[in-house]
């Protein structure tokens, strides 16, 4: 499982380097995270923002204020150049978690870190 993760992580940055870090959630823990994230603290509150559309969620020390949201996915942003937080529904149990850097367009950001999700759906 880890290495189709790492897979779709390598895959999501090339195709996207604005996306700067990643994580995968699987049953309300993480099951794998980048480096340079830490999001075992959040992850409960992070799950939880799509289905409760919460105004803010924090990930990492940073509060991201919702932007767009649905019952699968979520987009928050962070104010002073903080990036942004995108969530997307990998299957009932998974997510598929993202932070972009500030100038990436977060509803087209969301798209790449869409496709990164089906293609795991398979592998969760």
């Amino acid at each position: 499982m880890e290495s189709a993760i790492s897979r779709q992580w390598y895959q999501l940055y090339e195709n996207n380097p604005k996306i700067q870090a990643f994580a995968v959630a699987k049953e309300g823990e993480i099951v794998w995270q980048t480096e340079n994230w830490n999001l075992l603290e959040d992850i409960k509150s992070i799950i939880l923002a799509p289905e409760t559309a919460a105004g803010k969620v924090s990930a990492n020390g940073v509060k991201y204020k919702r932007t767009k949201s649905a019952q699968d996915y979520y987009i928050g942003t962070a104010g002073s150049d903080e990036g942004h937080l995108l969530i997307v529904k990998i299957n009932d149990s998974s997510w598929a978690i993202a932070w972009a850097e500030s100038s990436a367009v977060p509803e087209l950001t969301i798209i790449d870190l869409t496709k990164t999700a089906i293609h795991l759906k398979g592998n969760l």
